[in-house]
């Protein structure tokens, strides 16, 4: 993504961005650096804003949903998800428009300033995430009749843990950040890429405490047609039951809700997006480690075993 020529009344860009979060509902389309960039970087230390539909914005839209149904309607298949490969072919942007064109000093700090509020609001939407996880565990395990045996309660607990232990990331992020004179407000480095770092490390986990406690059916569930046919739901109705308190249509609803949040396109989606959204972990590694003061730690630890300077 660069500039490859300079007008009096604008720019002219080209290139692309990759998986671009529900750009086909936006207005107007944002781009910045994605890295740091050294001077021979130039070109590509360029930032603009841009309506998605001006010529020269081309869209290459991947679109995820669950699975539709027609008989058993439910929430969750009445929304979807869509990323996009974001095109700019030529594209002309005023310089009113323009914000960075070959500061190449800049293009990290953007970069990075990004990626910051990307991640604090990850401490806050990721959370609900694993509170839909831990509401299907918990239900599934209470449906199947396992809800009070203590390696269940164990698994339930670290979602819960993981939910609280993110979301508290985010609200110390907010509460340490500093608000500077332009009025803009920072969130603090340190706790919001923490946040989201242990939530990209658990996101694999709590798919696997999700799946443990269902069981394979989410795997194998029958076609919801099945479920409403004259023919087989009487079979399906009776070998679906758990327990004799809980309806075969609960159970049945508990797990296609199951069967979507695990073997959907959407579920894996979700899941790769868990890791890797808002930047790889690796990246929030950096940033920790680059921000850190663990000069301060080393003090203590020499203080603790009577090292003197």
């Amino acid at each position: 993504m660069r500039v490859v020529e300079k007008r009096n009344d604008g720019i002219v860009v080209r290139g692309a961005k990759n998986h671009i979060s529900m750009a086909a509902l936006a207005d107007e389309v944002i781009c910045i650096p994605t890295r740091a960039m050294r001077e021979e970087d130039a070109d590509y230390a360029v930032a603009f804003a841009v309506p998605a539909d001006a010529e020269g914005v081309k869209l290459i839209t991947h679109p995820t949903n669950p699975r539709p149904r027609e008989k058993f309607k439910a929430p969750i298949a009445e929304f979807g998800f869509s990323d996009s490969f974001v095109v700019f072919d030529d594209l002309f942007v005023p310089w009113d428009r323009v914000f960075l064109c070959g500061e190449s000093p800049f293009g990290g700090l953007l970069a990075h300033t990004f990626a910051l509020y990307h991640r604090h609001s990850y401490t806050g939407c990721k959370p609900a995430v694993t509170d839909l996880v831990t509401g299907a565990s918990a239900l599934v395990a209470d449906y199947q009749g396992i809800a009070d045996k203590p390696h269940v309660k164990s698994k339930l607990a670290h979602l819960a843990s993981v939910a609280e232990l993110v979301y508290a990331a985010g609200i110390a992020s907010a509460i340490a950040g500093k608000a500077y004179g332009s009025g803009t407000f920072v969130p603090d480095t340190v706790y919001a890429n923490a946040g989201r770092r242990y939530a990209g490390m658990n996101i694999y986990h709590e798919v696997e405490i999700l799946t443990d406690l269902a069981g394979g059916l989410p795997a194998t569930l029958p076609y919801e047609g099945d479920f409403a046919s004259s023919q087989t739901r009487p079979y399906l109705e009776k070998y679906v039951m758990r327990k004799s308190d809980v309806p075969a249509e609960k159970v049945h609803r508990c797990f296609r809700l199951l069967s979507d949040m695990l073997c959907s396109s959407l579920s894996g989606v979700m899941a790769v997006a868990g890791v890797h959204g808002g930047g790889s972990p690796v990246m929030e590694e950096i940033l920790i480690s680059n921000t850190y003061d663990f000069e301060e730690k080393k003090k203590i630890a020499k203080y603790l075993a009577g090292i003197e300077e």
